[in-house]
């Protein structure tokens, strides 16, 4: 790439290509080989890698002072002191609701309010510069299993807000705490129809809505089949897999999630299924009692008694309200403590951070954690993700043909914000350029899923792929096709060669990749490369993508005999940018291991 600056257009076939190819094969390529190899004084040491390594797994991606901090003590310590970090409890609902007072008051007419864009402006502000990267990662992942989404639904800004927040704080907590807390907001209550759903005790014709009784089990707890501790299915004599509840299950439990609605100082009719109070779309539901089905319960093999025949616990007066609240333990209790729960979310956990495929003996390690986390208690959240985090199978040192997953799109453009230094907005309210959700932009944005279902399904495998003939599975393809591979490639390179996210109220720097100079002042090849290689990849570049880059920086030069220090400094800042470029586009980067 001869000339007074660089010629990006060859630079971007090559990628292109690459990335086209992760579309068809989820194959890995080969490990890190000796390309790189004769670090020199300031280049990273192996210890930088492997907490790069860590902390792009644990994190929404490496970056210097993330690794030094890490470094300073153990991958447990850093997790622990992760866990133990404070952080502002309703830091997306005091976002919306300031943004929201902003546009209004901008607005001569007083009519302009926020948007699910200011939602996303909390979500980028808390990526890119809270402290608590693992509380908030955990939060990101739970919130693609406990699913709640804007797109064609009732859930408004402040609700969905309202729910992060509370993901946010219940995800390094108990299983069963979360799961109630899911139960009882405001987002869920409207997504999924637990608001407004009333009994028919005396109406045969007509029945609770199924839709959360259904979902909690089959997406949030324990999923279709009955399984073995390592995440198996448990097979009949027949051979066939064991359904783990049918549909007398899903309607028994659906009685226990009638009468539920909005918070209220004194609740009415209409404030059970609309927010009557200032705060009542962002409080837990309560409970109606009217509208409770009194009648008896029956699912996965339990039954809570009707009213009539219900003994209160000491302490307790009987009335309905009272029913009702036990009625919604009892059912929480027996959903958390059924045997499916270790071994189905700890699978979903090692999918959501580490690997798409992991092996049953890694999924019944995290599955024991779930149930004891060495002082007896079950569903320790915290304990559970370190337990996905430290495994050996989590970062072996030479991944296997199906080791690692494919890196969200969101995850993806964090990482490289959080990687070139991108930690301020001019305006301070991290104003995106467009919404990112759509397919040709880049195809997922938090708490903008499609459907219940998320983004992908768990279990998806590329049809015709090496992936699907082995049998394996690779859940975040199912969101890859000419069109989102083509617009993720434009979207990251534009971005990478503005050196934003597409426009100026959020930047990044290459200063300390510009400051790799050798002794004639260009850019040094290698070093540049192993920067990268520690804050993308981990230490995990193969030998094929650095050969690559070595070619496109070397080839990034001036024919001019004597070029003047401006004409240098952009050459420079071609040379990295043609080397990021490469390497957020290529397969190494898209798969991680």
């Amino acid at each position: 790439m001869a000339s007074g600056g660089s010629n990006t257009a060859g630079a971007t076939a090559v990628v292109a290509a690459t990335v086209a190819a992760a579309a068809t094969v989820a194959v890995l390529a080969a490990g890190s080989g000796g390309v790189l190899a004769g670090a020199e004084g300031g280049d990273p040491t192996p210890a930088d890698y492997d907490a790069a390594r860590f902390l792009n797994q644990a994190t929404f991606g490496a970056n210097d002072a993330a690794i030094a901090e890490f470094k300073a003590t153990t991958p447990m310590g850093w997790l622990n002191a992760q866990t133990a970090l404070s952080f502002p409890q309703t830091f997306f609902v005091d976002w919306v609701t300031r943004r929201d007072g902003e546009i209004n008051a901008a607005d001569p007419n007083k009519r302009a309010h926020a948007s699910v864009g200011q939602f996303q402006e909390a979500f980028w502000a808390s990526v890119l510069t809270a402290p608590d990267q693992l509380r908030l990662r955990m939060a990101f992942a739970l919130s693609e299993i406990c699913v709640v989404s804007f797109q064609g639904s009732q859930v408004t800004l402040r609700m969905g807000a309202a729910y992060f927040d509370m993901l946010r704080g219940r995800g390094l907590g108990l299983y069963r705490d979360l799961i109630e807390a899911v139960t009882l907001s405001p987002a869920m209550g409207m997504y999924l129809n637990i608001i407004g759903n009333i009994q028919s005790d005396n109406d045969a014709t007509r029945h609770p809505d199924e839709n959360y009784a259904r979902e909690i089990m089959q997406l949030m707890s324990i999923g279709l089949q009955q399984l073995n501790m390592d995440g198996s299915p448990k097979l009949d004599a027949s051979g066939a897999p064991i359904p783990t509840y049918g549909a007398s299950d899903i309607a028994g439990l659906a009685k226990m999630f009638t009468g539920w609605g909005f918070a209220a100082a004194k609740p009415t009719t209409t404030s059970f299924g609309r927010p009557v109070d200032p705060d009542s779309d962002i409080k837990p539901l309560i409970a109606y009692p009217q509208n409770h089905s009194l009648l008896s319960k029956s699912f996965l093999g339990v039954t809570f008694p009707a009213y009539s025949a219900w003994v209160p616990p000491t302490g307790v007066t009987k009335s309905t309200g009272a029913y009702q609240v036990a009625g919604l333990k009892f059912a929480l209790d027996t959903i958390a403590n059924h045997p499916n729960v270790p071994p189905f979310i700890a699978r979903r956990l090692i999918q959501r951070f580490v690997k798409s495929n992991p092996t049953p003996a890694y999924i019944g390690r995290v599955a024991k954690v779930f149930v004891n986390d060495g002082t007896g208690v079950r569903g320790n959240l915290a304990a559970v993700i370190s337990a996905v985090l430290t495994d050996a199978e989590a970062r072996p040192s030479s991944p296997g043909p199906f080791d690692g997953r494919l890196r969200e799109p969101t995850v993806r453009l964090a990482h490289w914000l959080r990687a070139f230094d991108a930690t301020t907005s001019v305006s301070k309210n991290f104003l995106q350029p467009y919404d990112f959700s759509p397919a040709n932009a880049f195809n997922q944005a938090p708490l903008q899923a499609p459907s219940v279902f998320n983004f992908w399904l768990p279990d998806f495998s590329p049809a015709g792929s090496p992936v699907a003939e082995a049998k394996q599975v690779a859940p975040e393809f199912q969101g890859v096709d000419v069109l989102t591979t083509a617009s993720y490639v434009n979207k990251m390179i534009a971005n990478v060669m503005a050196a934003n996210w597409g426009n100026k109220d959020v930047v990044v720097s290459y200063a300390k990749a510009q400051a790799l100079v050798d002794a004639q002042g260009w850019v040094d090849a290698k070093r540049l490369a192993r920067r990268l290689d520690l804050l993308l990849f981990g230490g995990q570049m193969g030998d094929t993508l650095a050969k690559r880059i070595l070619s496109v920086v070397a080839s990034t030069a001036t024919t001019t005999p004597k070029p003047t220090a401006a004409q240098i400094a952009q050459i420079n800042l071609d040379r990295v940018r043609n080397a990021v470029a490469l390497a957020m586009v290529s397969t190494d980067y898209l798969i991680q291991r």
